[in-house]
């Protein structure tokens, strides 16, 4: 089930502009002026929906039979799209009043969306034109319309002519590109459905072949840690969570292992397993209910599973493995969430109306997608329409993450397609600036620390996608210079005034383990999958679940922390950290340093995107180290993924201070019992230590309780002296000396 993109094609596909529409938008603001002209101004076509070129060894078999009925939407311009821009950077800017103040439902569309007035002018020209269009979208941003091949090449001039394929199935598209009066036009942004050329693709990819074993994962096993004065911290046990059956365990690597390797037995340990958490799920192909129930009767789970039909469905079935893979993943690793399956046809418009259907419900705050398509093979249209749904995600809170492709950096590449296609090229949505863009990793070896980029070109099997956006701009959350590796000899300049950044967009964001080799466990089609299932397909809801344990997790309760994920949140905060994130010791990621996602098997052999310290174009930013790592164990003191996002989006306990210490002085030589007063101190088991400054030396001091105000210690055994105490909440945050903080050891 690796991606399969449809080779061959010769499109150029401009850089979409990064920069507001509002002087041509202006122009159509006055509806009743917009309205009279409709009916005698020329028609202005419209670029970003221009025909499209079928692929290589396609047969034009003449136009579409007259009849046909087609359903398209027409796509509105944001009318201020610097005004959005502005507002989505303030919600991760503790200096803006924007700041986290994420939009409600409905809300965007009277914000942000055009105004009534200029709808109407849209659905008047349409009329005008013969066509009958459905209610707007709740976000004032698309418009349905239902009609003939013949009725849409009246209205809008587009032609629709029918090809065959190389592999046989007959498909549709426009002979050019639509047109609209021009006083009208400056109001659309585009046409969807008007060709199903390039389906989009699943991005799993299925074990190796049964002669090869799968590998196991050695994990830490947990032993204790004490600190100086030998007292206990808490950490995970490497098998905490959601236990599988032996079946599974027999069959491939189960989710409590890759919970294991990454981290998140610290917050199942805390209690954190998902609940009330709402995750979304993208799928284009149907599965059985009974797979899942099967899944979750073996973990012992009873996660709830929602389907949600979008534009009908997809119908029945065990379809190809994709969807199971996802739903199951997520319940392995979140079992009591409640996950969203949104399931729309795999073709006309049911890709773009599953993301409009995610962000005008709004009640999912997290979305895995697995499915895509190069950049290449992605219309204009269809891209510019998609990141303005995902621009409204991202004002209200809600965090996409979509996987990176398994072609390496060639996403065009079909293996199935009678030449090789070595052409650079991410995958897209994960190359859009407000999509999480997940590529893939596996392991050197049998040791989970041991990671590096995902490339099986030697077994033909595929390898992770990542590369330079030839659609997007770099945002500027992404131009982060204190990463290392963002702006590097691989980056491609855009001096262009559309890009402010410079530079164009880079994917993909981050990683997690995407080889087959290691497949996850998945129980599909009536048994387990023999080695299990891999690809990005598998590491992006695995990033999903990471991120919807964190929401829910006692740290974002703590912090007041909401949407931590989201893309700008995620750069600014390996930016502040940048230090503790690729030090020695890794932190928060594991950064990949192995490795380059060259997928040779489709000829090219560039080894442009090799992995490196900090941020590169095979691996982003890095695999998730969900908590703090000390040795083999994870722990609560030490900040890792979790803690940091969370401390980066928060809305209290941002600052620690020391007000008083309660009492101030003891015995020499004995210990003490002590509340140290103050502000930002965090009310989790083990997260604060008080580090008692006595001379050179520093003793640290595990907090016995706390709550946000007070903490509760034991001063050590320590001679005659005055002595300073710092309080962290975790190992990056704590409280600057003042006279407050002082305790005095008297003879």
């Amino acid at each position: 089930m690796s991606l399969r993109t449809l080779a061959g094609k010769s499109v150029v596909v401009p850089l979409i502009a990064c920069t507001a529409m509002a002087g041509a938008l202006a122009a159509a603001a006055d509806a009743p002026q917009a309205q009279a002209q409709s009916r005698s101004a020329s028609p202005v076509a419209l670029p970003a929906s221009a025909a499209p070129a079928a692929p290589a060894g396609s047969v034009r078999l003449g136009g579409v039979t007259p009849g046909t009925k087609l359903s398209i939407e027409v796509t509105l311009n944001i009318p201020d799209e610097g005004a959005l821009n502005a507002f989505l950077s303030g919600l991760t800017d503790p200096r803006s009043p924007d700041y986290q103040r994420f939009l409600q439902p409905g809300q965007f569309g009277p914000r942000f969306g055009p105004s009534l007035a200029q709808v109407a002018a849209v659905e008047s020209a349409l009329r005008s034109a013969g066509l009958r269009p459905g209610r707007v979208s709740a976000n004032r941003l698309a418009i349905p319309v239902t009609a003939t091949a013949a009725q849409l090449d009246r209205a809008l001039h587009v032609a629709i002519d029918s090809y065959r394929l190389p592999g046989g199935r007959v498909a549709y598209a426009n002979a050019a590109a639509p047109s609209f009066p021009a006083a009208v036009a400056p109001l659309v942004q585009g046409v969807l459905g008007l060709n199903d050329l390039y389906p989009e693709q699943p991005m799993g990819q299925l074990s190796h072949p049964a002669t090869e074993a799968p590998m196991a994962l050695k994990i830490a096993k947990g032993a204790a840690r004490t600190n100086a004065k030998g007292v206990a911290q808490p950490q995970a046990a490497a098998a905490s969570g959601p236990q599988p059956c032996a079946l599974a365990s027999e069959s491939a690597i189960t989710a409590n292992t890759f919970a294991a390797v990454y981290g998140m037995n610290l917050l199942y340990a805390m209690g954190d397993l998902g609940k009330g958490v709402r995750v979304g799920v993208l799928e284009l192909e149907p599965n059985l209910t009974s797979d899942i129930a099967a899944y979750e009767k073996c973990y012992k789970i009873s996660t709830k599973v929602n389907y949600i039909k979008v534009d009908g469905g997809v119908g029945t079935g065990a379809g190809e493995g994709e969807a199971a893979l996802d739903i199951e993943t997520i319940a392995g690793f979140v079992p009591d969430a409640t996950i969203d399956v949104y399931q729309a046809p795999n073709k006309g418009d049911g890709f773009y109306d599953i993301f409009k259907k995610f962000v005008t419900s709004d009640t999912d705050k997290v979305l895995s997608s697995s499915w895509g398509a190069c950049e290449a093979e992605t219309g204009e249209a269809a891209a510019q329409a998609e990141e303005t749904l995902f621009k409204q995600a991202n004002a209200q809170g809600q965090v996409i993450f979509s996987a990176a492709g398994d072609e390496g950096s060639t996403g065009c590449y079909d293996p199935e397609a009678s030449k090789a296609n070595d052409t650079l090229s991410p995958v897209s949505p994960a190359s859009s600036p407000y999509v999480l863009g997940v590529g893939g990793t596996s392991f050197a070896n049998s040791e989970a620390a041991d990671q590096v980029v995902w490339n099986d070109s030697s077994l033909d099997s595929g390898a992770g996608g990542g590369g330079v956006s030839t659609l997007w701009c770099m945002p500027s959350y992404q131009h982060q210079t204190k990463i290392p590796g963002i702006v590097n000899a691989h980056s491609v300049r855009d001096t262009s005034s559309s890009c402010p950044t410079k530079y164009r967009r880079e994917v993909p964001d981050i990683s997690a383990n995407a080889d087959p080799l290691y497949g996850y466990a998945v129980y599909y089609d009536g048994s387990w999958a023999l080695l299990g299932i891999g690809g990005t397909s598998a590491a992006t809801p695995l990033w999903a679940s990471v991120a919807s344990l964190s929401d829910v997790s006692p740290f974002c309760v703590a912090y007041g922390s909401k949407a931590p994920f989201l893309p700008q949140n995620l750069y600014q905060a390996v930016a502040a950290y940048h230090s503790y994130v690729y030090a020695k010791t890794p932190q928060v990621l594991r950064d990949i340093t192995s490795g380059n996602n060259d997928y040779t098997p489709s000829g090219y052999t560039g080894g442009l995107y090799p992995a490196g310290k900090g941020y590169d174009m095979a691996s982003g930013l890095g695999a998730p180290m969900v908590s703090g790592l000390s040795g083999d164990d994870w722990y609560s003191f030490l900040a890792g993924l979790t803690q940091v996002l969370c401390h980066q989006s928060a809305t209290k306990l941002k600052t620690v201070k020391i007000t008083g210490v309660s009492p101030d002085s003891g015995k020499a030589g004995k210990t003490t019992k002590v509340t140290v007063s103050g502000s930002g101190f965090l009310p989790i088991a083990s997260a604060d230590e008080a580090y008692i400054m006595s001379g050179s030396k520093v003793l640290k001091v595990i907090a016995a309780s706390c709550t946000a105000t007070e903490c509760h210690f034991t001063m050590p055994a320590e001679k005659a002296q005055t002595v300073d105490i710092k309080i962290y909440a975790e190992s990056l945050w704590s409280s600057p000396g003042t006279s407050a903080d002082h305790f005095t050891y008297k003879s």
